[in-house]
């Protein structure tokens, strides 16, 4: 070994063994600084991403210094470039998981604060599409400054990603499906809906599918398409329920009492906790009697106590109706009776 090739070695080492002290203090200092970070749940995030961000910049530091060491040395050609790849690899790797990382702690974090266990499942589940993503936006930058042509790499990937894409056709219909849930909200863990003849609270919100647990008991499993393809009613947002009925009073009613049925009906409403009386209108005389129509709204979004409530002002109207002498019409004949 030359006295020329000696000198720079050991300037290269000066320079490692300088740059690693001038870390490590830097080190020690941000760890101080990190120190005062509150520690609280709603700092967790905070600290979180400190510790990635003075991880990663230790790293790309220590990278620097290598670099700077390795400049002290009277070397070029092949060696360099390897050097500088190797360098170069590495700060992708160390950006690309930096931001991994980062991402699915906001994204977890968000979903979290919504009080969606089932969510944050399925956010896991899509954790390693997500992480791949970043990958291979991270290799076709670290190619480019290596001076591959991307064209043909991209065309490479645009074939076979037309290969897989009909292949996770399927797949991927089923995550833009969870995503417009998970992102939409047409309904929430535990809330009542009806999809088609089925009504039920939603008790699990999947990647491929929502269960339900019908007002039987069943447990009812619907595709997240037909979810989303047809008209879905949610029940949990209506403050009150709208009671639109008919019935027919005899033929023989008078004209006072039937005038006297809306205060009737107007009493059964009232009767119940919340309950609002809208209308009452003698709509048709026909042969078997005189057609009334009532319109009041009950309170509370459950349909199941809803009904309960429209059963009492039914009785409560049924015993005032019997009170005031009114009869209802007779049912018309079967034919041939």
């Amino acid at each position: 070994m030359g006295e020329p090739m000696a000198s720079a070695l050991l300037t290269g080492l000066a320079r490692l063994a300088a740059g690693l002290a001038g870390l490590g203090l830097a080190h020690l200092i941000a760890l101080r600084l990190l120190q005062g970070v509150d520690r609280r749940d709603s700092a967790l995030t905070e600290r979180f991403i400190l510790d990635r961000l003075e991880a990663t910049a230790l790293g790309l530091a220590g990278l620097g210094v290598v670099l700077w060491a390795w400049s002290a040395l009277p070397l070029d050609g092949l060696a360099d470039r390897l050097v500088e790849g190797l360098v170069q690899l590495l700060v992708v790797v160390l950006v690309v998981r930096l931001l991994n990382r980062i991402l699915l702690k906001l994204l977890t974090v968000a979903i979290a604060r919504v009080g969606d266990a089932t969510a944050v499942e399925g956010l896991m589940a899509l954790a390693p599409m997500l992480r791949f993503i970043l990958w291979v936006l991270g290799l076709l930058v670290f190619l480019q400054n290596q001076g591959v042509r991307l064209t043909a790499v991209v065309g490479a990937l645009a074939g076979a990603g037309l290969g897989i894409g009909f292949a996770l056709q399927g797949p991927a219909k089923d995550v833009i499906n969870y995503l417009t849930i998970l992102f939409d909200r047409p309904f929430e863990i535990g809330q009542l809906i009806r999809f088609d003849d089925v009504w039920g609270r939603v008790s699990r919100v999947g990647l491929r599918s929502t269960q339900l647990r019908s007002l039987d008991g069943e447990r009812v499993v619907i595709n997240n398409a037909d979810l989303l393809g047809k008209t879905l009613r949610n029940y949990s947002d209506v403050k009150e329920r709208r009671v639109l009925q008919r019935f027919t009073l005899h033929s023989s009613t008078r004209a006072e009492d039937a005038a006297s049925v809306a205060g009737l009906v107007r009493e059964a409403v009232r009767s119940v906790e919340g309950g609002r009386f809208d209308r009452s209108h003698l709509i048709e005389l026909t042969e078997r009697g005189l057609v009334f129509e009532i319109c009041y709204y009950l309170p509370g979004a459950d349909p199941l106590a809803s009904l309960d409530a429209q059963e009492r002002v039914n009785l409560h109207l049924l015993e005032r109706m019997a009170g005031a002498e009114l009869r209802f019409a007779e049912p018309p004949q079967a034919p041939g009776a």
